[in-house]
């Protein structure tokens, strides 16, 4: 207890918030030491430092205070020697008779004094050796004694806040008495000299000296011709020594009572916290003094979260003697029990012939809360060889867990359970389950396999296997050899798929189960199936008078899809489409021919049925249907053609070609318009993006020049069959004024080479005019820009309108497709909405070998993806207007962006582009490679639409 009160440290980790309290852990050590003990007992050596060697005190030695503190004087050998010790302890000294009479002889304190430094030390309580060796005349037979009676001149009682000096002898006229009192702790720092007052008695006060345990205490007699030493003594200041007791005053509530506290001790504060959680409930509680000596705590558990369990309570108070806060004991706490009823412990699932079964340990709202729970299981053969503990999670105040024999001795026996359930309130029940006999069964380990839409789904069933992730399955194909083996690890249910990708060919596969015991391969089970070759089923029947029904049936799992391609006798296969069957929730595939799609040709249509197969990832053929055939020719109506949105103001129209159900297919619409008498300002206006069996054309006035009047417009409807029907669409008379300043939008069109532009770039190229920018996303059917979503997001992050481009490489119309369909399916990964322009970049020139058809693949495909804001990008030269084979006509000029830079590598300003508008009746001009806007080169263009900017 000597180090616990002395340091004013903090027990454990008691921590107070706003405090100055340390928070280091001190070791206690009890004392037996009873508070208020003093000890008064000879000094012999600790006189050195307070010699006074006949040293004249300060003038205000004689003031007549009670107590001073003196100058320490140069300080010489102590008055008191070795041999002086035991004279100092005498008090009484008997002679031998030397008479017959009793003779008493009482040496007086004024007889003595010290010596001066010369002359040999004496002891202040020494006799006189003449008083020791008297001798009488009196008869021999007589005995006389001298007896030399003494009280102790210096006497010292300890109280509560310091001691008080009694100098028991009367002090002559001339004569002031001091005391020098300090303490053992470091040497002499807190030395205080004391002057008596006049009854001889000095109080000291020890928070002057700030210690527990021994003090010295020196007297001196202060006379005019000298001082002298008259005694030395010391005594003990006992470290505080409290009594505590703790009662339980109700439910959670409890009083911590706290007694024996001496006067010195003040600011009682008692720390007290849960074993729960480290110290997250700590809680510091100020006593209230409830008599003399006695202090009261009481505490409430709803403080501490109502923990359960054992409780953690220390005393700490206010030394004024140290001057500081010190713990003064450290308590045996108190427990906070929970009275509920304990949870309910059972065993479920069992039965004889198992070799597994549950136990369970499950509490209630009205029970003990669980804390832990540990099951001891063994078998009852050989002891506890294989004694096994399980320790489940406890989860809503319950907790189980599954043996297994097979984690134990893996016999035939008997299995003996115990279980311990740990309680928030600090307790432990322990529970005997009892035994529980098991006859295991015979082995078994079955493998099963089936098909699915991902592959062979495996399954083991085994009563052996433990852990089926330790289980292995190697799975191959008949078909030449081995060479398609691929080993699987199982899940932790004992199943797994291996991917029809991973194998090929069809036949017999071959499926071993292993488990794989630290590395030792064992043999479980085999299984031997059969993958069948496809063999679908078709019907074709007639769903209405321009339409028929494909049914395909029997269809695999491992297909993915279905085509169907379709075409006529006539004309070899000039009408060829390939058509994509659409699965069932029945798992049949249907797809709908349209004659139309055939120019509703009459005589025979071929269908076959392709699929794409997963395993060895084939298209192959599946069948080859009787096809259907058509006697009757049906007569195809012509689409409609019509005018909206006219708006005189702003001299713009719209020709809406819409296709009749079951009419003939628009392969592309061309419009003619003007309002000169000879055809002055006449404009061709043309496309070939038909979506929905719907086209549109534009007619605006800024492409004749502002020309006000009344305009003649015609339509011109080109259809796949090779026909052509004509519409005279009216007048509609244009009023827009020719803009004071034309103000065209421009855009930048960057790929993987321009690395990620950041936002403040893209902003910095907004600030410069620049509004828009076109995105390469792909390149032919593998390739994807890996900065492209970088660089869309920082585009829309600066308020810069996002369009894509597909770096295009089809020769084919099928490739073509295949194109547009990876173009698409990256465009939505990325979040582009099908309102995008998409952009068809053109400058292979392997491509240019049936590149209309090829182009008209491509933006069906799209078309039919969803995708129909379209435009195609092109150098000059390959367009028919420069004499090149691109038909602008047929996509219609408007949907083009075209590459010429007239400066060559020389950069053409905005304004330059402006003045010059090239190809002003096209989407957008591309005029220059070498825009300096951003440290790197870039693409620049004028927009004269506002697909692009706005």
């Amino acid at each position: 207890m000597s180090v616990f009160l002395g340091t004013g440290t903090v027990l454990a980790e008691e921590q107070l918030t706003d405090s100055s309290f340390p928070e280091e852990t001190v070791t206690e050590i009890q004392s037996n030491i009873p508070l208020d003990t003093v000890t008064a007992e000879t000094d012999t050596a600790a006189a050195a430092d307070e010699t006074f060697n006949d040293t004249a005190l300060p003038a205000e030695a004689d003031s007549g205070q009670k107590e001073e503190t003196l100058e320490q004087p140069s300080f010489a050998e102590s008055e008191f020697s070795d041999s002086d010790t035991a004279a100092q302890n005498q008090n009484t000294v008997t002679a031998e008779a030397v008479t017959d009479e009793s003779t008493e002889l009482s040496l007086a304190a004024d007889d003595l004094q010290f010596l001066d430094a010369d002359a040999a030390a004496v002891s202040l309580r020494a006799v006189s050796a003449e008083a020791q060796s008297l001798e009488t005349s009196s008869s021999a037979d007589s005995a006389a004694v001298l007896t030399v009676a003494q009280q102790p001149e210096t006497v010292a009682d300890v109280t509560d806040n310091g001691i008080r000096i009694q100098y028991q002898k009367p002090s002559a006229a001339n004569e002031s008495i001091k005391f020098a009192v300090w303490s053992d702790v470091n040497g002499q720092d807190d030395l205080v000299w004391y002057t008596a007052d006049a009854a001889g008695a000095a109080y000291v006060d020890l928070s002057r000296h700030r210690s527990y345990g021994t003090y010295h205490i020196h007297t001196y007699s202060i006379r005019n011709d000298g001082n002298y030493g008259l005694n030395a003594m010391t005594v003990t200041v006992a470290e505080p020594q409290i009594a505590t007791a703790i009662q339980q005053t109700g439910t959670g509530t409890f009083d911590i009572i706290i007694s024996n506290v001496p006067q010195s001790i003040t600011d009682i504060m008692v720390p007290v916290w849960s074993d729960q959680k480290g110290q997250d409930d700590l809680v510091w509680y100020t006593a209230s003094q409830t008599e003399q000596r006695t202090y009261k705590v009481s505490v409430a558990v709803a403080n501490h979260n109502n923990d359960r369990g054992h409780y953690h309570a220390n005393i700490y108070g206010y030394s004024t003697i140290l001057g500081s806060q010190i713990g003064l004991s450290a308590t045996s706490g108190f427990d906070n029990v929970d009275t509920r009823s304990n949870a309910t412990v059972s065993i479920a699932n069992y039965a004889e012939n198992k070799t597994t079964f549950d136990v369970v340990v499950a509490g209630s709202s009205v029970s003990k809360e669980i804390a832990a729970v540990n099951i001891a299981v063994w078998s009852q053969d050989k002891g506890q060889d294989d004694l096994k503990w399980y320790s489940p999670a406890v989860r809503n105040n319950r907790a189980s867990a599954t043996v297994n024999i097979a984690d134990h001795s893996n016999r035939s026996d008997t299995y003996i359970v115990h279980v311990y359930t740990d309680y928030s309130d600090g307790t432990t029940v322990g529970t005997v389950l009892g035994s529980y006999k098991i006859t295991k069964p015979a082995a078994k380990n079955t493998v099963t396999a089936d098909l699915n839409t991902d592959g062979i789904a495996i399954r083991l069933d085994s009563n052996t296997v433990t852990d089926y992730s330790k289980v292995h399955f190697a799975v191959w194909s008949d078909e030449k050899g081995q060479d398609d083996l691929q080993w699987y690890q199982s899940s932790s249910s004992g199943t797994v798929t291996a991917p029809y990708s991973n194998h090929r060919g069809y036949g017999l596969y071959h499926i071993h189960a292993y488990l794989n015991d630290n590395g030792r391969m064992i043999g479980l089970a085999a299984k031997d199936f059969d993958i069948s070759q496809p063999d679908v089923k078709t019907a074709i029947t007639k769903a209405t008078e321009t339409s028929y029904l494909v049914t395909v049936s029997e269809v695999p799992v491992y297909m993915s899809s279905i085509m169907l391609p379709v075409w006529t006798s006539n004309n070899g296969q000039d009408d060829l489409s390939w058509l994509t069957a659409d699965k069932q929730a029945d798992g049949t595939y249907t797809a709908t021919i349209n004659l139309k799609d055939h120019h509703f040709e009459t005589g025979h249509y071929h269908v076959n049925v392709y699929g794409q197969s997963k395993i060895g990832n084939q298209f192959i053929g599946l069948s080859a249907t009787e096809g259907f055939t058509v006697t009757e020719a049906v007569r195809a109506a012509d689409a409609a053609a019509a005018v909206t949105n006219h708006n005189a103001a702003a001299g713009r129209l719209e020709v809406i070609v819409t296709e009749n159900a079951d009419g003939k297919i628009v392969k592309g619409v061309r419009v003619a318009a003007w309002s000169e008498s000879n055809q002055a300002n006449l404009v061709w206006y043309g496309t070939a993006s038909v979506s929905g069996g719907k086209a549109s054309v534009t007619v605006d006035a800024k492409n004749h020049g502002y020309i006000q009047g009344n305009y003649t417009v015609h339509a011109y409807v080109d259809y796949n069959d090779g026909s052509t029907s004509g519409f005279d669409l009216g007048n509609y008379a244009f009023n827009a004024e020719r803009p004071a300043v034309e103000l065209p939008s421009y855009f930048i069109d960057i790929s993987s080479h321009n690395g990620i532009i950041s936002t403040a770039e893209f902003t910095s190229l907004k600030q410069q005019g620049i509004q828009g920018v076109v995105v390469k996303l792909t390149e032919g059917t593998t390739y994807t820009n890996p900065y492209a979503r970088a660089q869309i997001a920082n585009a829309q992050a600066a308020g810069v309108k996002v369009s894509a481009y597909h770096y295009s490489h089809y020769t084919t119309e099928a490739q073509a497709r295949a194109e547009a369909q990876y173009f698409v399916s990256v465009a939505q990964s990325m979040g582009l909405s099908n309102a995008t322009v998409m952009v068809n970049d053109m400058e292979e020139s392997a491509m240019l070998s049936n590149i209309n058809n090829n182009i008209q693949a491509w933006q069906d495909e799209m078309n039919r993806l969803g995708y129909s804001n379209l435009v195609h990008y092109t150098m000059a030269s390959w367009l028919d207007i420069r004499g090149g084979q691109v038909s602008t006509s047929r996509f219609g000029l408007s949907n083009f962006w075209i590459a010429h830079y007239t400066n060559g590598y020389t950069y053409l300003t905005q304004e330059q582009a402006k003045t010059l508008s090239y190809y002003s009746n096209a989407a957008a001009w591309q005029y220059t490679s070498v825009s300096p806007k951003l440290s790197h080169n870039l693409d620049e263009n004028i927009d004269y639409t506002g697909r692009f900017t706005s």
